[in-house]
């Protein structure tokens, strides 16, 4: 009896074991996969489980795509706003609904060759060298357009246009899967009547004009809103309390060209002179900025009886075929206030395409020594505002929806 009682408790003993291994076995298993999702995507904390997603949210979602591979839900504003990542044989996408099942967005994914020439030059003139990493084409909602996902100088962009290709707005810090894949980090454009009451009432005395919800890596929801406030328009952050996060002010007056004497030379402006300007002397040395970022330089030197000057751009390389001006003096930064026949042919070839009923606001031309470097030019088609950018040549650099 002893024997079986010690047989049977081995046994028993034995079965324990296995129980635990294998408990242990699908903690570390469970574990992993939390890790591999965390490490995936950071915003995996907002993902809602199937039994906390409305019912109307799911069947809305079924509707717009019947046969999905894959979907996960988040809420972007509590009780009220959901959004499925959704992934079908041919397609990703991205599904903003209420909590009504009504579908507020759809925004499927695009290569960034299907962008439209205008976000392409915006990306290009605003974040040289960046690293794409997804774009989406809204195709359902009251406001359509464009959004991409690209990483700038280690910074995670998140970066709006509308349907022409003009730019909205940016969020920083959102961070989607990595490698390219999956979905970008929920954001949705949100109408004024939908704002949270607190937030509604920060923005008395203000004109609405846009707003985007999204949610920072700590699932707290923020708003970025476009408001008119007397004339000045303002970018404003606020959190669901009406609190106000960050604010500044959008210019509306295109490049501000300016110009600086420099009474210390670059390294570069310095190894640039001692190669083609040996035994120099300096009369003068000018740097031409534009919003603040220095794109060209202006030198006047004597070498010996000879006075001589050099433009170069901002990586001391001399301008090809840049006029000289006479004289041996700095150069003359000029602003020309233009009307819309003066504007060149290629600049209004442009707004005939895009932006066809356009009436001019206002134009202005920058140049230095009467050459033209830059073109800015507001517009209004129908009841929006655009501000535009052309480069001398009237070669479009980009748009910003005012």
């Amino acid at each position: 009896m002893h024997q079986n009682y010690r047989l049977i408790t081995e046994s028993n003993l034995k079965i324990m074991r296995t129980k635990i291994s294998l408990i242990a076995l699908v903690s570390v298993l469970a574990l992993n996969a939390c890790t591999q999702d965390q490490n995936v995507d950071p915003q995996n904390a907002s993902t809602l489980a199937p039994q906390e997603v409305p019912v109307l949210v799911t069947q809305a979602v079924a509707t717009v795509y019947p046969k999905v591979t894959a979907v996960d839900y988040t809420s972007l504003q509590t009780n009220s706003i959901y959004v499925a990542n959704v992934t079908t044989p041919s397609t990703e996408a991205q599904v903003v609904v209420s909590n009504k099942g009504i579908v507020k967005e759809v925004a499927v994914k695009i290569a960034k060759t299907d962008l439209p020439t205008a976000v392409l030059a915006y990306i290009d003139t605003n974040f040289p060298g960046a690293t794409f990493e997804h774009a989406s084409k809204k195709t359902k909602g009251d406001k359509l357009g464009f959004r991409v996902e690209l990483i700038f100088n280690k910074e995670h962009y998140s970066i709006f246009f509308d349907e022409t290709g003009a730019f909205l707005n940016q969020v920083t810090g959102l961070q989607g899967k990595p490698g390219k894949k999956g979905p970008a980090p929920a954001a949705t454009e949100i109408a004024l009547a939908d704002l949270p009451a607190p937030v509604q009432a920060a923005l008395n005395g203000m004109t609405f004009k846009r707003a985007i919800l999204t949610k920072d890596q700590n699932g707290v929801a923020v708003y970025h809103i476009h408001v008119d406030k007397a004339g000045v328009l303002l970018s404003l952050d606020l959190d669901a309390n009406g609190t106000v996060l960050k604010s500044k002010e959008v210019s509306q007056k295109g490049a501000n060209f300016t110009k600086i004497e420099l009474t210390t030379l670059p390294a570069g402006l310095t190894a640039f002179l001692n190669t083609n300007a040996a035994g120099y002397k300096l009369d003068y040395a000018v740097a031409i900025k534009k919003d603040s970022v220095i794109v060209e330089y202006h030198i006047g030197v004597t070498i010996g009886t000879v006075k001589k000057e050099f433009h170069l751009d901002a990586n001391f390389q001399q301008l090809a075929n840049h006029p000289a001006k006479g004289g041996h003096t700095p150069p003359n930064v000029t602003i020309t206030s233009l009307t819309a026949s003066s504007l060149p042919a290629a600049i209004k070839t442009y707004l005939d395409t895009n932006y066809a009923g356009w009436a001019l606001v206002k134009a202005a031309s920058a140049a230095v020594d009467s050459v033209v470097k830059d073109y800015h030019v507001v517009i209004e088609v129908a009841t929006k505002k655009y501000l535009l950018e052309f480069d001398g040549t009237g070669k479009f650099e980009k748009a910003i929806a005012l």
